[in-house]
């Protein structure tokens, strides 16, 4: 929504808005013409000829109710964002997993190959200096939110599809739903669109059968995919690979991000910049000096004198913490703390078995208490049979604690040297590491 905001101002329109709280995304557009007010309250509204409203904000919003009662227009995010796009070539990037990242990478590689995209991305990037560009190349690079179903407003020219598997079950039934909504978006694109989809993913595979505007990548070997993923190595924070068009050679890449879910992610990314057109070096230099998004694997600190990594990873579906905790088994740390903050009653419900089966690549697991994002209260869960779940089945310890302060005091009280302390989840258990770096030791 900040993203947005931005661009409109740009533009030249006049824009307000209102958020619960204060945070680096309003601290973005402080340099920008935009009304911002803290808390929801009909007066924010005067003078608006237009709403738009994320799908966080509930219908019953006082906002939103007022805008009804004088008859004004109330659009989704992603409709004001088509808008926003429909004069580019549009390249999407959809999936459960990664979408962020691959975005991310895709606009370092414009950024590197000159060709000044606009870009609309979920977290703070390095290269634009920001979550939001509007660039005047022919290009508009973002992310296409499968959340509440509202990408189908879009009409790229690329559609990525990285992967697909459950999620949002506050918006979808089963999985059933989830693959009808992503069918509905590949249909609807399928005449206009090319569809770059991952082929090890069993569902992209249903989607995309008998499709003819179709390109693949994949990891898995004798999966003859468009391009494919070989000789993988890893060091530490770093991997190389080679890319195979078909059987021949295409290049080699180095990437300085962690773990094979970046490996996927930039095998869509180069994929989707090498049918655009984008140089090979142009690609292989951004892939190279590419650091990652704000909130993914993002160093935060030091503690001990520099021999301990604070680390936040906004990582929270139980696929992504396995594939996460599974990177980090393969670097240079003696220990690995981990302080979990499960993100929505309805997604950890949905998926409670799933994650007590997610940490057992961590030594030690801080369990918090769950992150509503506005979402009421309507299961039961127990976080003290939450904890001892994890305990037997990622067969680690697990420690309940609902209070960060404490959480924070006793990761120093027991810290080691070579250590990774890592907080995961998408709401505030980021405030643990400004705890942990506010009192170090």
């Amino acid at each position: 929504m900040s993203g947005i905001a931005r661009i409109l101002a740009e533009r030249g329109y006049k824009v307000s808005g209102s958020d619960l709280k204060q945070s680096k995304y309003l601290d973005l557009l402080n340099d920008y013409s935009v009304d911002i007010y803290l808390g929801h309250h009909k007066k924010n509204i005067k003078g608006a000829d237009l709403i738009v409203k994320t799908s966080a904000v509930p219908d019953g919003n006082i906002e939103l109710e007022e805008a009804r009662k004088k008859g004004l227009k109330i659009i989704k995010r992603a409709e004001m964002l088509a808008y926003l796009m429909k004069d580019k070539k549009t390249i999407a990037v959809a999936g459960t997993h990664g979408k962020t990242t691959t975005t991310a990478m895709l606009a370092s590689i414009f950024k590197k190959a000159g060709k000044d995209p606009a870009v609309m991305v979920g977290g703070l990037i390095e290269e634009i200096k920001g979550n939001v560009a509007d660039g005047s190349g022919e290009y508009f690079i973002t992310e296409a939110d499968e959340s509440d179903g509202s990408f189908l407003y879009f009409d790229p020219e690329i559609l990525i599809l990285n992967n697909l598997e459950l999620d949002h079950p506050d918006y979808y039934r089963d999985i059933g739903e989830f693959k009808t909504i992503f069918k509905r978006f590949a249909d609807k694109n399928d005449k206009k669109a090319y569809l770059l989809y991952n082929k090890d993913d069993i569902y992209l595979n249903e989607i995309t059968k008998n499709r003819k505007r179709t390109i693949s990548f994949s990891v898995e070997k004798n999966n003859n995919a468009d391009y494919n993923i070989n000789n993988i190595k890893f060091s530490n924070k770093e991997s190389i690979f080679d890319i195979y068009k078909g059987d021949d050679f295409f290049t080699q890449i180095e990437l300085s991000v962690p773990g094979i879910y970046n490996i996927y992610n930039a095998a869509a990314a180069l994929t989707a910049a090498d049918k655009a057109g984008v140089d090979i070096e142009y690609i292989k230099d951004a892939l190279r000096s590419f650091s990652g998004v704000g909130r993914r694997f993002e160093l935060r600190g030091k503690l001990l004198n520099g021999m301990v990594d604070i680390i936040d990873d906004y990582a929270h579906h139980p696929t992504e913490i396995k594939s996460l905790l599974k990177a980090v088994k393969n670097m240079d740390y003696k220990k690995v703390t981990a302080v979990f903050q499960p993100h929505r009653y309805s997604r950890t419900h949905k998926f409670l078995d799933e994650f007590t089966k997610s940490f057992s690549d961590a030594d030690i697991v801080y369990l918090t208490d769950i992150f509503s994002a506005s979402e009421n209260r309507t299961e039961k869960i127990s976080m003290h049979n939450f904890a001892s779940k994890i305990e037997l089945n990622s067969n680690t310890s697990c420690i309940y604690d609902a209070n960060f302060d404490n959480i924070a005091e006793k990761i120093l009280e027991d810290i080691t040297e070579g250590e990774l302390v890592i907080t995961i989840g998408a709401g505030d258990v980021n405030n643990i590491c400004n705890l942990l770096l506010n009192n170090r030791r």
